[in-house]
This record gives C-alpha cells, structure tokens and sequence, in this order.
C-alpha cells in the first residue's frame, strides 16, 4: 500500500526520454508581454528545478470585485501556485493581466459581453516567463503551452456543462475540446484542469490507466462517463483517482448546507507522465466565496525559462513639478538659454528637430525624471481584516 502522495514509480526515470525534435522552436507568440518572441530555447536563463505545482479552481465570478483579485493573488502565493486554472470566472472577453504578486491572468469569456462562463489560467511570476503561447477558444476552454527541459507543457483549461444540461450542448463541449486536443503536438505532456461536473467511480478494472481506486464515489453519473471517455480518447489520466487520502481531502464541491461533498474538479495529465504526478488533494483554507475547493497536485517537471525582453524605458520629465512657482521661472530661464543658441538658417524641419530636442534636455534638467510608480492597492485595511476573518469561519465549517 502506498502511503499518501506517493508515486507509483520513481518520476526521474520518466524524465529520461528523448529530446524533441521541436525543442528548438522559435517561441511564436506575440501576445505576451513577458516573453520575447525572437528569443528561442537555445540560451535558456533558468531552470525551474522545484515541484511545478498545478491546481484548478473554480472561483464562482472575478468580475466587478477587486477584492477577488486580491484574494486570488494571495492564495496564489500562500499555497506556491505554479499553473492555476479558473473556471466560472464571469470575466467577457479576452486578455492577460498582472496580479499584485507578479503572477500573469489569462482570460478567455464571451465575445457577447455577457458575465457568465469564463476560464481563465493563472501563471506565477517564476513560470510565466516559460510561457510559449496561449490560444483563448472560448468561453469555456482556453490552451497554453509551456517550455520545459525535455519536452512542452500543453495545458488545457476546461468548464463542462452541468450534469442537468441537454446532450446537445454535452456533446457540443466534448467534440470542440476534441478538437483542441487533436490541434496539440503530439509529443507534449497534457495537462487537463477544470470543473468538469463529473462524479468519477472506482471500477479501475473498466477502466485500466484512466482511473484509480480513490475516487470519493463508487458510482458515476452521466458526465463523468463522458470524462472518462474522452480520457481514454486521448490517453489521459484523472490525477485524483491515483491518491489515498481522507474524504475531506478528496471532495471539491460542498452544498450550502455542509452535508453534500462531491469530487467534480480534476486534474488530468497525459498517462505516460502520471507518474511525475505526486500528489493531488484539495486545499480547504484556500477561500475566495465560492462553493468549491482548491484543488492542488504537485508534479516533477523541470519548466525551461526564456530571458525577458530589456525594454528600455522612456523618460519622461516630472511636469508635475511645475506647480511650483520658482520651478516655473527656472523652467522658462532654460528654455530661453537654449532658444537663443538656436542657429537662424535652418530648414523648418531641422528646427523643429532643435526646438523638440532643447525643451526635452530643458525639462529634464529643471524637472528631472518622473520616478517609477507602483500599483497602488484598492482594498482597506479593513476590507483586508474582514477577508482574513471569512478566511478563518471559511475553515471551521464542518464537512461530512
């Protein structure tokens, strides 16, 4: 019998595979930020040589409320979160942004404007700088893909539809998620994180490599066959399956009344590399207002690190100095010293040129440069002190 969070083999020993012949490639997208697209893996800056730790959550709306950002940063850093995916996030549209603790936020919503559905993947600070390009499909799947040491991270972000929703729609999810996994290179480590409404058995003798014996229910209902299907499709592997643990640290979804605990959020990850998974349970401190439970899995992985692009950035004159009366005179001294210097024979855009260049030295000289202004929080103190107090009654509710 293993103990909790053991691996079944030794997670080095998968390691040890033949280079791809991609790992070369040029990284090709231009969307973020935080990585330079011309830069490829052959000068690597770092390695990531701690546990890669992935998680899923669904947040139940981080729309219209500062607050949940904040929350979601905090965690993100409190339980060392290294791939995050969001589901339920109510954000429209699509789009990256940056937390307070660095890490980078990737949207995928709807293109209608309307604040429902939505998925999103959280990068920290360290990771988001293997990021080699991310895909928003829709409201409800989103790809990225993620340079490693000896081969890429594809990792998918998905929210089913409810158990009680009609087969069409079902069947719709499935066959568009298909086909993302169909358009992922082959020779990747898959990643599947999401809230997928699925209850998932015990029976691993139906379903050898896809299941193991830990699931919190015997039974599964309509949605987690569909899961499985697919996971036997594509050659994955439900992560929270494979580790003995209390039930507590196996449900992710709990009633409002505390008496119902179901497993539906899980992680998944290609069956070739299940091994390198050490671990998957839920986190019941983690607390943001939602009904669900952070859902955490370490994994033995080593992230390769591109070097971040050196912008050199624009100086701009404190202008704001000029509220200042004696500032306002010694600004209009230098700017008539350097006036007067100007040569009279000029073509009229030489002295436009000279005009542009003398107010510039001028403004810097008098004013000197604007310092760097970092982001300011929105939130109270007492707003703080009222989340770190739900935080707290967030964990002393019972769960059966």
């Amino acid at each position: 019998m293993k103990r909790s969070g053991q691996t079944r083999k030794g997670p080095r020993l998968q390691m040890r595979t033949k280079r791809s012949h991609n790992s070369n490639s040029v990284i090709r997208s231009h969307l973020i930020t935080d990585v330079n697209p011309d830069e490829g893996k052959s000068s690597p800056s770092n390695f990531i040589n701690n546990r890669l730790i992935l998680a899923t959550w669904n947040v139940l709306s981080l729309e219209s409320s500062s607050s949940k950002l904040y929350e979601l940063a905090q965690n993100v850093s409190r339980y060392r979160l290294d791939i995050l995916g969001l589901t339920e996030t109510h954000k429209p549209g699509t789009g990256v942004e940056t937390l307070d603790n660095g890490a980078l936020l990737i949207n995928s919503g709807r293109s209608d404007g309307c604040r429902r559905q939505g998925v999103g993947l959280v990068l920290s600070k360290a990771v988001k700088n293997s990021l080699i390009s991310y895909t928003p499909i829709s409201e409800r799947i989103l790809t990225a893909r993620l340079h490693s040491r000896h081969i890429n991270l594809s990792v998918v972000v998905a929210y089913a539809p409810t158990e009680d929703a009609d087969r069409k729609t079902k069947n719709e999810f499935y066959n568009e998620m298909g086909g993302v996994f169909d358009g992922l290179p082959g020779h990747d480590i898959k990643v599947l994180l999401g809230d997928f409404n699925a209850k998932v058995g015990r029976d691993c003798s139906l379903w050898p490599g896809r299941i193991g014996k830990e699931s919190l229910h015997e039974t599964m209902n309509d949605n987690g066959l569909r899961l499985i299907d697919f996971c036997t499709m594509y050659q994955l592997t439900v992560g929270g399956t494979l580790f003995q643990h209390k039930n507590i640290h196996k449900g992710t979804w709990r009633s409002p009344n505390g008496r119902t605990l179901n497993q539906i959020d899980h992680i998944c990850i290609s069956t070739k590399w299940s091994h390198s998974l050490l671990d998957v349970r839920t986190c019941r401190g983690a607390d943001i207002g939602s009904d669900h439970l952070l859902v955490r899995g370490p994994m033995k992985i080593k992230l390769r690190g591109v070097k971040k692009v050196q912008e050199s950035r624009i100086k701009t004159p404190a202008i704001e100095q000029l509220r200042d009366q004696s500032k306002v005179e010694e600004y209009c001294i230098a700017l008539q010293n350097r006036f007067s210097t100007l040569p009279v024979d000029m073509s009229l855009d030489d002295e436009w040129a000279q005009i542009k260049t003398g107010i510039r030295e001028a403004s810097m000289e008098v004013l000197g440069q604007r310092p760097r202004r970092r982001k300011q929080q929105h939130l109270s103190q007492r707003t703080k002190d009222l989340i770190a107090e739900r935080s707290k009654k967030h964990i002393d509710i019972p769960i059966p």
